[in-house]
């Protein structure tokens, strides 16, 4: 158990800028001591506890600062002032090696020896790594600075009350190539604001004229499927978001040295020239290709692979993910090659809606535009918190990473938002010490109706939640059929899950059934978290992710799935620059197989909706059944006198398909069958009016 002295404090932040240089003053006097065993740790205002493996752990600030218009950060300084020592004699717990959620702890402690032995000030250098990105247009120098001075020898520690971060910069012809993707877009400019600590620059940079022929989703596909997604371009008309579709085929005409690379050019295109701001891939990878990007991570042996499924690759619209044009797309730069910076800043948001064949497109079409236009009322608010047991020692369980998505936290160095907890009826289903959950109690909560799943727990391609592929079936989420209950989202740490380059993963069984999920955020590779804290990259993202979805405040709420998604890959992209961070590299990882599988233009229901279409009047008593049903209803019902009988069957769209009338119909009980050969799956409105009065009932038809 950690003992914490706090004493509290304010940081102060002000902004200064010179010519070639942007500056920012910080001001600290908060220091909290821990203990951790044998050794302690100290953490400043907002920073973050990190360093080089076996190395001692120092207390990280992010910067995010925005920089003149076309221009590139060349140096970082950071200059103290007022240093302060911390009474006392402290030997600081030593940086362990991250591990994937999957693998569990090394059982190994790592230490530097020779660090701790010296004399000299540590660290040597106070800065992380430097890195150069830019968002919609805005260029920003991202990396980390500590304010603390360590002396391992003496074991004494200063801190310096002021700090000032001097960023030097240059004209750069990448950051001018970016000013293409400025954008007039709302919420776009909302993102840049909500992400700059300087946010004032922003008048430096020319303001973008709305775009006359601007659409707001894309959608590309294989041209087999494009008359698939209609119901989906007119739902989202009816909301007055503009839809267009570009096949594959059409596509494969554009310049690019392969089809991933063709994909990314049309949709740069359609951006800068349109204003799109969310991309639905609509395919498995067999129809519509993926990039597969490079990464490497320093724990154990090491971890390396150079084929991660990132479909960041077709959102972050900045450089071309390989300047040296070598095999590995999305390498960290390097000593001996500095220029290969990836591009960490998603301009829009993509989401891939993995089906094999026309019939899982339809499912899924079907269980966006239900869940979006016809959810079932008062069950918003009802989150399900699924933990397991993650490894041991030291004994951590996935619960202790899922509370900090519950009320607002600023743990490990920085603020989010959460679950309301006292909005929200929260169900957690958690492995202990003296118990663990049973897929049986799993699934009966989920057919209970929840409105998101937030799991962390061991995954794998086919295992996810304790459920193997062969569980994720309809009867088994037979309940969660948009009728009974919504489909549901989901968000997991487990590892591989979302592998969408498998022939089938679970993440995309999960979603491509008729029942259960309509979309969620699964990692293809591995997830990741930090040995022996409730900090890690998977569980920052979700973190970052929650806070999008229910800020409080409306300049920075986010609604869809995909742009809630896109923010938090946005709010942590400075700590990719954490001191040692290209060696361990595992945020970056999971900032790469982090995807999202569903529709990226999806609201998230996170309250109570008056949508759909209510039920009238019950003066006429009414039923349907079955429900769901195939090809025949009978509509049941009890007339009060004599009356003619009109029923009319609407689709979700608000569209009529169907109607028909019984004349003469006499008083009494009443059965009528209905004809639903000719209709589609998906979910509609049966209106039955008679004696002045009328009653709508929801019917799902599904095959």
């Amino acid at each position: 158990m950690k003992k914490i002295a706090a004493i509290f404090i304010s940081c102060l932040i002000t902004f200064n800028l010179v010519a070639g240089s942007v500056e920012k003053v910080f001001i600290f006097s908060q220091v909290k001591i821990g203990q951790n065993g044998q050794y302690q740790t100290v953490l400043l205002d907002r920073t973050m506890l990190a360093g080089r493996n076996g190395e001692p752990m120092l207390p990280y600030h992010q910067i995010a600062m925005m920089l003149p218009p076309g221009e590139k950060a060349i140096s970082i300084r950071i200059i103290g002032e007022a240093l302060t020592p911390i009474p006392g004699i402290y030997e600081l717990f030593p940086q362990q090696m991250m591990q994937p959620i999957s693998k569990g702890p090394d059982g190994k402690f790592i230490k530097n020896e020779a660090v701790y032995r010296s004399t000299e000030n540590y660290p040597a250098t106070p800065t992380g790594n430097l890195i150069n990105s830019c968002l919609n247009g805005y260029a920003f120098a991202l990396s980390t600075f500590t304010p603390v001075i360590y002396n391992p020898g003496k074991k004494a520690i200063s801190y310096y009350q002021k700090v000032t971060v001097r960023i030097e910069t240059e004209p750069d012809i990448n950051a001018t190539l970016a000013l293409k993707n400025l954008t007039a877009s709302e919420s776009a400019l909302k993102r840049v604001r909500l992400f700059a600590q300087n946010p004032e620059m922003m008048h430096q940079y020319p303001a973008k004229a709305s775009l006359k022929t601007n659409y707001q989703i894309l959608i590309v596909t294989r041209a087999q499927f494009e008359t698939g997604f209609q119901d989906l371009v007119n739902y989202y008309a009816g909301k007055g978001l503009s839809t267009q579709i570009a096949t594959i085929e059409t596509i494969g005409t554009m310049s690019g040295q392969d089809l991933p690379e063709k994909i990314r050019n049309y949709i740069i295109n359609e951006y800068q020239n349109s204003g799109i701001e969310q991309v639905i891939l609509g395919g498995d990878v067999e129809w519509v290709p993926y990039r597969g990007l490079y990464c490497y991570v320093v724990s154990g042996s090491g971890y390396e692979d150079n084929n991660i499924p990132a479909d960041i690759y077709f959102s972050a619209l900045d450089g071309n993910w390989n300047a040296n044009g070598n095999s590995k797309w999305g390498e960290a730069p390097t000593l001996t090659n500095p220029t290969d910076e990836a591009d960490l800043l998603p301009e829009i948001s993509v989401g891939r809606m993995s089906f094999s064949n026309a019939s899982e497109q339809a499912k899924m079409v079907h269980k966006s535009v239900s869940y979006q236009g016809s959810p079932v009322v008062e069950e918003m608010r009802k989150p399900y918190l699924v933990s397991e047991f993650l490894y041991d020692p030291p004994t951590t369980y996935g619960s202790d990473y899922l509370e900090l998505l519950i009320d607002n936290h600023d743990d490990n160095g920085y603020s989010t938002y959460g679950i309301p907890s006292t909005q929200n009826t929260i169900t957690r289903l958690y492995d202990t010490p003296t118990y663990n959950w049973s897929v049986s109690e799993l699934l009966a909560g989920i057919n209970s109706g929840q409105s998101f799943i937030h799991h962390c727990g061991h995954s794998n391609s086919n295992y996810m939640m304790r459920l193997y592929n062969w569980d994720i079936t309809n009867q088994n989420f037979s309940q969660v059929n948009g009728i009974t209950h919504n489909y549901q989202l989901m968000y997991t740490h487990g590892c591989i899950c979302g592998a969408f380059d498998d022939a089938d993963c679970i993440g995309e069984l999960s979603t491509s059934i008729s029942n259960f999920l309509v979309g969620g955020v699964f990692n293809s590779r591995y997830g990741w978290f930090d040995q022996g804290t409730t900090e890690g990259p998977s569980a920052h993202l979700h973190r970052e992710f929650i806070s999008a979805l229910y800020s409080p405040n409306p300049d920075s709420a986010i609604s869809e799935l995909g742009s809630a998604h896109s923010m938090s890959k946005i709010k942590s992209a400075p700590w990719i620059g954490l001191p040692g961070e290209f060696e361990p590299g595992a945020q970056r990882w999971c900032h790469y197989d982090c995807n999202v599988l569903g529709d990226p233009a999806l609201k998230v229901w996170i309250a109570n909706p008056s949508v759909g279409t209510p039920e009238l009047s019950n003066s006429i008593a009414c039923s349907l059944s079955p429900n769901p049903c195939k090809d025949l209803a009978t509509i049941s019902m009890a007339l009060t006198s004599a009356s003619d009988v009109t029923i009319t069957v609407n689709n979700s769209l608000g569209q009529q398909v169907l109607t028909h009338t019984y004349l003469r119909q006499t008083a009494g009980n009443l059965s009528l069958t209905l004809h639903t050969a000719s209709l589609p799956i998906g979910i509609y409105y049966v209106c039955v009016k008679a004696n002045e009065t009328s009653v709508v009932k929801k019917l799902m038809i599904s095959r």
